[in-house]
C-alpha cells in the first residue's frame, strides 16, 4: 500500500502523510501538486471518502533545481505552471478552514488545523519572513532533521521549534510507526537516512 501511495502522491513523504490522515493521526494534510498531478489524487480521495479543497491561487517555487520553501502567488488563471495546493481531510469543514487559513495568510491558525506543536508554530510565525524561507536547524536527531527533504526522507512536515522540541519529536514517532506498519524497509531507511 505504501508504495501505491507514493506513485499516485508523487513522493514517499507525501504518501507518509497520507498513511497518517488514513490512520487517523492527523486531521488535515497539506500537499503541492501541479494541475496533471492532481486527477490521481482526486480518485484517491473520491475513491478512499476524503474531502480534498483546491487552493484558489498557484504557487511559483522560486527555485525548482533543489527543495524550496520560497514561493511566488500568482492566479489560479494564470497561464504559468504552478502548483497548486491542496488541503485534504476526512472533515469537509477542516478541509475548507484550512484552504482558508492558508489563503487569509493565517499561518498561525493553518499551523494549528495541520496539527503542529504551538511551540513551533510560534517558532515559524515569529522567524519565517520572505528573506528568510528556511527554518531549518542543525540536526541533531533522525525525528527533527529536515537536511534530508530534498532526498525524500523527513518525518515530520513542519519546521521544528528546536532539534529537541518534545512534541516534536513525539509526531515524528507517530509517524515512524505508521510506515513502520505499512513497510519496514523504508522506516528502516528513513532512520537511517536521518541519522545526523
Amino acid at each position: 500500500m505504501f508504495h501505491q501511495l507514493s506513485l499516485i502522491f508523487g513522493s514517499m513523504t507525501k504518501a507518509q502523510e497520507i498513511l497518517l490522515l488514513l490512520n487517523d493521526k492527523k486531521a488535515v494534510v497539506r500537499h503541492g501538486f501541479y494541475e496533471e498531478e492532481l486527477p490521481a489524487v482526486e480518485r484517491f480521495c473520491d475513491k478512499n471518502n476524503l474531502i480534498m479543497v483546491k487552493s484558489k491561487f498557484k504557487v511559483l517555487l522560486a527555485d525548482e533545481t533543489s527543495y524550496s520553501n520560497k514561493g511566488i502567488r500568482i492566479m489560479a488563471e494564470d497561464k504559468r505552471p504552478g502548483m497548486y495546493f491542496v488541503y485534504i481531510s476526512k472533515d469537509e469543514e477542516k478541509a475548507w478552514k484550512a484552504s482558508y487559513f492558508e489563503l487569509m495568510g493565517s499561518d498561525r491558525d493553518l499551523g494549528k488545523i495541520l496539527g503542529y506543536p504551538n511551540c513551533c508554530v510560534d517558532f515559524f510565525c515569529k522567524r519565517f519572513t520572505p528573506d528568510n524561507p528556511n527554518l531549518q536547524l542543525t540536526p541533531s536527531n533522525p525525528w527533527t532533521n529536515l537536511s534530508k527533504r530534498g532526498q525524500d526522507a523527513v518525518l515530520i512536515s513542519h519546521f521544528p521549534c528546536s532539534s529537541d522540541c518534545e512534541e516534536s519529536i513525539k509526531l515524528a514517532k507517530v509517524c515512524l510507526d505508521s510506515v513502520l506498519k505499512a513497510d519496514y524497509q523504508r522506516a528502516e531507511d528513513l532512520l537511517r537516512i536521518l541519522k545526523p
